[in-house]
């Protein structure tokens, strides 16, 4: 079973290394047949017999298309090196190497075991070690990296306000990484890992699209459409002409065409379904239920009821949190943490924050962020107190219903919002104080100067006298 399952992982792989070579070579096709036989040989320089040079449109299509080419080229290129170098997969833990690790010396020994010669031990052993070392790339890393980067421990859950769980309100376990699985993680049988938000295995891009790399595919599917849909337009009007002309049809137009009408019916497509999960804050994996799913989330209770509650909780120790974690100075000091044990009801979604919430935890801050592939994805970063993921209204609404205390940093940030709304308040009443102290003012400056026929210096400071102005 785990040899089936290397041979797939491994499959899987090499055919997404040649799937991305493919898509290069149709594109570069189809840029020469675009700057090549319509810019070039048809607009900029074209046979006597057809039509005059038009060097206006030829250069208006090079430009346009080489603009959309080169974006489309650098979020593929963002996409392709994000999905190789950072894909987002969750560490496996210390019991899945030492497994690698046991099998790799059981395999090494059964070869030395059955061979007959020095010469054949000696050729065993090294495919022994080839072997090993072809585990190590098919599963991410080296059989030792567990030392350098740490699976998620308990401790990464229970120093959160609230964490995905199981019924029990432990965190979810994957049997087959051996390790806890973070908030919205799903475990790939293409490559037979843990992935972080994982969207879906995509061939096209030679992996996993997941948190890391989700925004650079939503923003390389959106321009493909766009470059697909130009090409179309473009090759379509000129060959009709180029028909018309010469009652002839140029194949390698009419393929590029056919080409771009196939790749931009299925990125218009993918455009749009990706953007509803930006806007709603799903995935492809998490859509598959969405309508049905009950999400079971811990979250905590900074005091325990009087009265026994009408849910099931559990108690962490948080003794052992380490050194220059996000827990506080209390849950450093062995503090237990008591969570509640509550469920969404079928079909809400915990994560949803309003749909530009949604966009922005998605596609970034600022607006030059959603069209260009420059940061990763805010909600790539975990560093937050409360949650590994920033939770919305439903959340809210279960800790009301369950009678829980809001934890102080939400209380701390509905302060802040307080605040500012109180600042933006007292601004527009000063403004408003200022305006009735100037029209005041200048109500005086008008009775001073019908009675007394002296003019009031306002710019003085003496608008509010009485008597005449020397």
């Amino acid at each position: 079973m785990d040899q089936a399952r290397f041979n797939k992982t491994a499959a899987n792989l090499w055919v997404s290394r040649i799937i991305p070579l493919v898509l290069i070579g149709i594109t570069g096709y189809a840029t020469w047949v675009v700057i090549v036989l319509i810019c070039a040989k048809y607009l900029i320089n074209p046979p006597p017999s057809l039509h005059t040079p038009r060097h206006g449109a030829g250069i208006a299509v090079l430009v346009l298309y080489s603009i959309l080419l080169l974006l489309m080229a650098l979020t593929y290129f963002r996409l392709l090196f994000t999905v190789i170098y950072n894909p987002g997969y969750v560490p496996r833990g210390p019991q899945w190497h030492a497994q690698q690790e046991q099998k790799a010396r059981e395999r090494q020994q059964l070869r030395k075991d059955y061979s007959k010669k020095d010469s054949d031990n000696s050729k065993d052993v090294s495919e022994g070690n080839r072997d090993s070392a072809s585990n190590a790339y098919i599963y991410g890393g080296s059989l030792g990296s567990a030392t350098t980067q740490l699976a998620p421990s308990i401790r990464d859950f229970i120093t959160k306000d609230a964490f995905v769980c199981q019924g029990d309100g432990r965190p979810i376990w994957c049997s087959t990484c051996l390790n806890y699985k973070p908030d919205r993680a799903h475990h790939c049988s293409e490559i037979d890992r843990c992935t972080r938000k994982m969207d879906h295995f995509c061939p096209w891009v030679g992996g996993v699209v997941s948190e890391t790399s989700f925004k650079f595919f939503v923003q390389f599917v959106a321009w493909t459409a766009v470059y697909c849909i130009f090409s179309l337009i473009v090759t379509a009007f000129y060959s009709a002409e180029y028909k018309r002309k010469t009652n002839t049809i140029n194949i390698h137009w009419l393929v590029a065409l056919c080409l771009a009408a196939l790749f931009g019916m299925f990125t218009i497509g993918m455009t749009g379904s990706s953007l509803q999960f930006v806007l709603i804050n799903s995935s492809t994996i998490e859509n598959l239920s969405r309508k049905t799913i009950v999400w079971t989330l811990a979250l905590y209770m900074p005091r325990l009821p009087e009265t026994p509650p009408g849910f099931r909780t559990i108690s962490y120790s948080t003794q052992q949190v380490p050194e220059g974690s996000n827990a506080s100075s209390d849950q450093a000091a062995g503090v237990v943490r008591t969570f509640a044990i509550l469920h969404t009801k079928p079909g809400e979604n915990p994560f949803d924050l309003g749909p530009y919430q949604n966009f922005k935890t998605v596609m970034g801050e600022h607006w030059y962020d959603w069209f260009l592939p420059i940061r990763y994805s805010p909600c790539c970063y975990h560093d937050a107190t409360d949650s590994q993921f920033a939770m919305g209204p439903v959340v809210q609404r279960m800790r009301r219903e369950a009678g829980i205390q809001v934890p102080e940093a939400l209380d701390e940030e509905k302060l802040h919002r307080r605040r500012k709304r109180r600042r933006r308040r007292h601004r527009s009443d000063t403004a408003a104080s200022r305006e009735a102290e100037i029209r005041h003012d200048c109500n005086l400056n008008e009775k001073a100067r019908t009675n007394n026929g002296n003019e009031v210096d306002l710019e003085s400071g003496l608008g509010h006298t009485n008597g005449s102005v020397q």
